[in-house]
């Protein structure tokens, strides 16, 4: 009985009474709290990742012109990169996506 009148009493502080208001804002979007610039670099791959219980995703593989290899994955509908596309990738990392790309023109080592 006791448990009882506890979990009652936990629930009822639980409540507020903002919960029945409306608002027009929208707190729960996240901005981006860590921001990366890589490049410039080449896009090696892009895959698209359609995984169980979150929306999907495409998976971009990119090599910057030093040497390093990242991977980000991004919103389906916000992929702005191709396979071969030489440029600056600019991420976040929570939430983690491509904020921009920005085609720099590859120069030749012939």
């Amino acid at each position: 009985m006791l448990s009882k009148l506890l979990q009652i009493a936990a629930l009822t502080a639980c409540l507020t009474p903002a919960w029945g208001k409306s608002t027009s804002e929208l707190s729960f979007i996240r901005q981006p709290s860590t921001v990366s610039i890589v490049g410039p670099g080449t896009v090696l791959s892009v895959h698209l990742l359609d995984l169980p219980f979150i929306e999907p995703r495409y998976a971009v593989q990119y090599k910057t012109d030093g040497g390093e290899l990242i991977e980000v994955w991004t919103p389906a509908k916000d992929v702005l990169v191709l396979e071969g596309m030489h440029g600056i990738l600019t991420y976040s990392t929570h939430p983690e996506k491509i904020l921009s790309f920005r085609v720099v023109e590859q120069k030749s080592t012939r």
